[in-house]
């Protein structure tokens, strides 16, 4: 299943996002296999993160939150909201085109 992710930051995060930078980059790579796309979210009307966006693969939403809470981001503190929800693939370019059940 894949589980999505929407981390919206507390306010003034940008110092502790990059002190923690490194050992989150680390932490992408050691679970790329689960991460299907992940990023930073920015203000419309700058280069300012706000935010940081996740669609991860696991078993179950349970595993993929104890997955995402491994993430030093999250060890940090730095978000205020994390919205997650079950997330169906079911069109674009990044899942093959058109993926939706038969009707």
């Amino acid at each position: 299943m894949l589980v999505m992710f929407n981390c919206m930051d507390k306010e003034n995060q940008q110092n502790k996002r990059f002190e923690v930078l490194k050992d989150h980059l680390l932490w992408v790579e050691n679970n790329m296999s689960a991460i299907k796309v992940a990023g930073p979210q920015l203000h419309p009307h700058s280069d300012r993160i706000i935010g940081s966006f996740y669609i991860i693969e696991a078993d179950s939403i349970e595993d993929a939150h104890m997955l995402f809470q491994t993430d030093p981001y999250y060890i940090a503190g730095i978000w205020k909201v994390v919205s997650t929800a079950e997330f169906k693939g079911y069109a674009g370019t990044w899942v093959g085109g058109k993926n939706w059940p038969e009707f």
